[in-house]
């Protein structure tokens, strides 16, 4: 019986080829948009689940309760995870771990610049299930040892064998011996690492390129809090809140007025506190809204299939009528539908692979992880079939039930109509349409005026061309007069100022006290050069900058604005913080990213000690001051290479994220309008079919054409208007909650509300006019001849 029913499904499919492209064609950019997307939300939500004892594997969290730090803090100090492991016996073990940023390694007679070389406890091998690559031993991590993974030992050495036994000398820290190769770590873990010493090397590491020293070390307490805290449980389920609270008693003699929090391991990419240390951190909102929008485009592509499908009903209810009248029952007739929406279903999945195939490397080039389709395994076919099924199910069972109800005498009649019923039902289907894609419009339209808003605000500097450059290498910040003096006798490079880190890509904040305050307050910190107001072209709203100081005075100090204003000073000249004495105030200027609010800020002078310069090119020849720049800093530099970043890059990298949603509402939406304009076009048709003959009696009575065309497409006008009465609303109130996300935001304007509503009308009449004009022209003989 099957075999018939495709037989016939078949032939008619080649036949009716339009209607089977028109169909093909929707479900198979619907299918490959919600394959991919959910191909990527399956990766986001698999992270850490892999790890064989994740269910008892945790991150310490810590919270001062003076409210000083008013969240929970990933940063723990050096000996809280030996205490724990001492003093609380449901911990097992513990493993810490540390970062070294942009340091240079020397191995294999080469350097390399290599940014994050963890040091941790040889515990990270098993609570991360770290396992030796192919060539290598059993992984160990003494004081003098040094692991790498797998892809870092083929690339510098060619192979694991060769790597093993080597010696990596790390600059300003020392040399290690190269012990194991280690695998590459899964994609899908928050944890991110290549290279691996000891984290008995943890106070060498911390304070490895600084110019001070400390009695006490990163072991001792209440010298620094900067290293991530995992703990490992006896067994799995067990009372989480009785732990904290003989961890809280553990750490009181030592830090008080702290209280700790554990976070399942699996649970950490998604968290907002682990901040993304290892450079992986997700978002589990923007996660479920990719999956939301593919289950809207497929919906809106299964849509479509059941209104062309019911706009043919003309032509197939005298089908019917004769399969009824030879003794085809409803059921049978329905299982015909069912296998012509079967078949056109698997033909879409066929060609959404092939798409799929064609989009999922650049889908994983712009989210930055794999995504694909894995062939080998079984669960793919099952997924695969069951969405062959599923959708097929959903697309045909109400042409089937509609189709299939007809009475075979109402049909052969003539008297066979689609009833109210089903009208409204139609109408609710495009309904859904309209308010998909008019609300993916003007969420769309927002999205792009935010970001544009953002990369072309005022910054309240000057960031026109100019580099920063690492001092990372003694042998520059050492002779920096020297190094600064060479690079301005070039025409090309008009100034250079020096400041104490990378200002504009991270800043660092001190608890000091404000004159007129009687607790400490969180002050964000610049050590500058002189000159570096005056270079950057910041703005002096009052007082002096330290140009007028003449000779340098180190407790001189500049402000910014949200520092008089949080402080509560009428003026701040004059006024102290700390043991520095206010000289100037600026206008508040933009350091972070625009979601962020400009915090109090204190810029201290200095003659040395600087980790970065700032080089401003003046005039058109960028590539020859570069190149000057570049050739100066490698003729001083002892180790490092020349490493540099245009203050332009580092604040749009800041926006990168809102670039991509922007970029992926753009994409998206476009796909919803052509397969949503796939279904508009499908009730064109059976608006068209289904009032030939009025329009027939209309025209002999006198209507023009644009009488009937009105007629025709008055009906979904309004439709599209009553809509947007309720799609509009809801993305405004939305769509504002999300701006309030960002200090520096755009207003949502009745234009910005109106357009993408003019925007559809116009595109939804491009696809009916077509349909209506050839009804309207239509030979009105040709609709009355049988009556």
């Amino acid at each position: 019986m099957f075999k018939n029913y495709l037989k016939t499904a078949s032939r008619y499919l080649l036949k009716n080829k339009g209607y089977t492209f028109i169909n093909v064609f929707g479900l198979s950019i619907g299918l490959a948009a919600f394959i991919l997307l959910s191909l990527f939300v399956k990766v986001e939500f698999s992270y850490d689940e892999h790890l064989s004892q994740k269910d008892r594997i945790f991150q310490v969290y810590v919270k001062d309760t003076t409210n000083n730090i008013p969240a929970f803090e990933m940063q723990t100090m050096g000996p809280m995870g030996p205490l724990m492991v001492e003093q609380v016996p449901e911990i097992m073990a513990s493993t810490r771990f540390g970062t070294m940023q942009k340091k240079v390694l020397k191995m294999n007679n080469q350097r390399f610049l290599v940014d994050g070389v963890r040091y941790t406890d040889p515990e990270t091998l098993n609570f991360f299930d770290v396992q030796p690559a192919l060539g290598s031993s059993n992984l160990k991590l003494g004081k003098s040892d040094i692991l790498l993974s797998e892809s870092e030992a083929l690339r510098v050495y060619g192979s694991v064998q060769a790597a093993i036994g080597e010696t990596i000398e790390i600059v300003e820290l020392g040399s290690f011996q190269i012990s194991g190769v280690f695998r590459d770590l899964p994609d899908n873990t928050h944890v991110d690492f290549d290279y691996l010493i000891s984290f008995e090397n943890a106070n060498d590491a911390f304070f490895s390129g600084v110019n001070f020293a400390m009695k006490k070390t990163v072991f001792d307490w209440g010298v620094v809090s900067a290293f991530p805290l995992y703990v490992k449980l006896s067994e799995a389920n067990l009372d989480l809140t009785a732990i904290e609270a003989k961890m809280n008693a553990a750490l009181e003699p030592h830090l008080s007025n702290r209280v700790t929090k554990l976070l399942p391991v699996d649970q950490i990419y998604f968290s907002d506190l682990s901040h993304g240390y290892f450079g992986r951190n997700g978002e589990k909102d923007k996660a479920q809204l990719y999956l939301i929008i593919a289950l809207v485009i497929l919906g809106v592509a299964i849509i479509n299939y059941m209104n062309l499908a019911t706009a043919r009903y003309s032509k197939r209810s005298r089908e019917v009528g004769i399969r009824k009248t030879v003794g085809g029952h409803k059921t049978q007739l329905a299982r015909q539908f069912l296998t012509e929406s079967f078949i056109i279903t698997f033909i879409g999945l066929v060609f959404a692979i092939c798409l799929v195939e064609l989009c999922s490397p650049v889908l994983s080039n712009f989210v930055g992880k794999s995504v694909g389709v894995d062939y080998g395994a079984l669960e793919s076919y099952v997924i695969l079939s069951s969405i062959v099924v599923g959708v097929s199910f959903l697309a045909g069972i109400y042409p089937a039930s509609f189709l299939s109800r007809f009475s075979a005498i109402e049909v052969l009649s003539g008297r066979a109509t689609s009833g109210k019923k089903g009208a409204k039902f139609r109408a609710a289907l495009v309904g859904f349409q309209v308010f998909i894609c008019l609300g993916l419009i003007s969420v769309t339209m927002i999205v792009l005026q935010q970001f544009n808003h953002m990369s072309n605000l005022d910054l309240g500097f000057d960031h026109d061309q100019i580099v920063g450059v690492s001092l990372a290498d003694k042998g520059v910040a050492e002779n920096y007069e020297t190094f600064k003096n060479e690079l301005t006798r070039n025409a090309s490079i008009e100034s250079v100022t020096g400041a104490s880190f990378s200002v504009f890509d991270g800043s660092a904040s001190l608890y000091m006290e404000p004159e007129g305050l009687e607790e400490p307050v969180p002050i964000t910190f610049m050590n500058v050069e002189t000159s570096f107001v005056d270079r950057l072209g910041l703005t002096i709203k009052e007082g002096d900058d330290f140009s007028s100081e003449g000779e340098l005075n180190r407790k001189g100090i500049i402000i910014n604005e949200t520092a008089q204003e949080e402080f509560g000073w009428d003026t701040p000249i004059g006024k102290t913080i700390g043991g520095y004495k206010v000289i100037g105030q600026v206008e508040d200027f933009i350091y972070g990213s625009a979601r962020e609010t400009i915090k109090p800020l204190m810029i201290v002078p200095s003659k040395s000690g600087f980790t970065y310069a700032y080089v401003k090119i003046s005039g058109g020849n960028v590539r020859a001051a570069m190149d000057h720049l570049q050739a100066t800093f490698e003729s001083m530099a002892n180790d490092y290479p020349f490493d540099y970043n245009f203050l332009d890059d580092v604040f749009a990298k800041k926006y990168e994220q809102e670039e991509k949603l922007s970029r992926v509402f753009s994409t998206f939406t476009i796909l919803a309008i052509i397969v949503a304009g796939l279904g508009i076009l499908g009730l064109s048709i059976f608006i068209a079919e289904s009032r030939i003959k009025e329009v027939g009696i209309r025209k002999i009575l006198g209507a023009n054409i644009g009488q009937l065309i009105w007629l025709l497409n008055s009906g979904i006008t309004k439709l599209i208007l009553l809509v947007a009465l309720i799609t509009l609303p809801l993305v405004y109130h939305f769509m504002s909650e999300w701006l309030d996300g960002f200090v520096y935001n755009i207003s949502i304007s009745v234009f910005t509300m109106l357009t993408p509503l003019i925007a559809l009308i116009a595109v939804v009449w491009t696809i009916l006019i077509f349909q209506s004009l050839k009804s309207a022209n239509a030979n009105p003989v040709n609709a009355l001849r049988t009556e």
